[in-house]
């Protein structure tokens, strides 16, 4: 299918958002960094009236700080295992499953991936491990430089061969039991927390991200939107996200954030 840029984005689509669900690594920042549009757009967005969500493969600790310090409702964090809500300054954790059985399930998964790594020596443990609650993570192209893509497609095989649950972001493979996703997670968030029928997400919801870890999430909201160095992905991407923006990371970000309110 072809991207559509946002300039075919009608009027109407945008008047309905009411909640933005976005990815982190390479969507809202970019070579690692927060730009201040992105910044700004997430203050105006949140000014406007419109929810927004982080979905992020990365860490429940790194998400503890957006949830924190960010304008934003709370994050979805390590794929859809958790979920951070952050109501008038206070946090509260809600996992996918018991929390101490998903902390069993991952320290099951992490022996296995330890041993698949030794295959693999320029793969490593992401750094944010030790502050992961629900799954484990693999750098490729983080602080492995330059990306370990061979080797990262190799791996991902190998899991993938012993049953585990594998998404590949821009700079991580994350693993976790089968079961959940970014959009289950998504889903339980936009009903339980927020009463929203799966209809009514199909109209008020919108997704911004830039790998193929976001593909149930493209998949599912008619309204997604994959910044502009999604472009490198596209090619083994089953769901690619409805429309693209020029500009890449937080910086495509804050495109389709002003172009959404210009048109309220």
């Amino acid at each position: 299918m072809s991207i559509k840029s946002l300039e075919s984005l009608t009027t109407q689509a945008c008047q309905g958002v009411q909640f933005i669900l976005t990815d982190v690594d390479d969507t809202l920042t970019w070579h690692g960094r927060l730009p201040e549009q992105t910044l700004a757009a997430l203050t105006r967005l949140t000014e406007s009236g419109i929810r927004v969500i982080p979905v992020t493969g990365g860490c429940a600790g790194w998400s503890d700080m957006i949830a924190r310090t960010l304008p934003v409702e709370g994050v979805i964090t390590e794929g859809g295992g958790c979920f951070i809500a952050n109501t008038d300054g206070v946090l509260d954790y809600t996992f996918w499953r018991d929390e101490a059985q998903m902390r069993a399930d991952q320290a099951d998964i992490l022996a296995k991936v330890q041993q698949a790594l030794t295959a693999f020596p320029s793969l490593r443990l992401a750094r944010d491990q030790s502050y992961r609650l629900t799954d484990v993570a693999i750098d490729y192209a983080q602080d492995v430089k330059p990306a370990a893509i061979e080797e990262k497609d190799a791996c991902v095989k190998v899991l993938l061969e012993q049953g585990l649950n594998v998404k590949v972001s821009s700079i991580h493979i994350n693993i976790s039991r089968v079961g959940y996703d970014k959009f289950a997670m998504a889903e339980r968030v936009l009903k339980e927390r927020y009463g929203l029928s799966e209809d009514a997400g199909r109209q008020q919801v919108a997704y911004v991200g830039d790998a193929p870890n976001d593909e149930s999430m493209f998949a599912r909201f008619p309204l997604s939107v994959g910044v502009a160095n999604i472009a490198q992905h596209l090619p083994v991407m089953q769901y690619p996200p409805q429309f693209q923006t020029q500009q890449p990371g937080g910086f495509g970000f804050a495109e389709f954030a002003q172009y959404l309110l210009s048109s309220r």
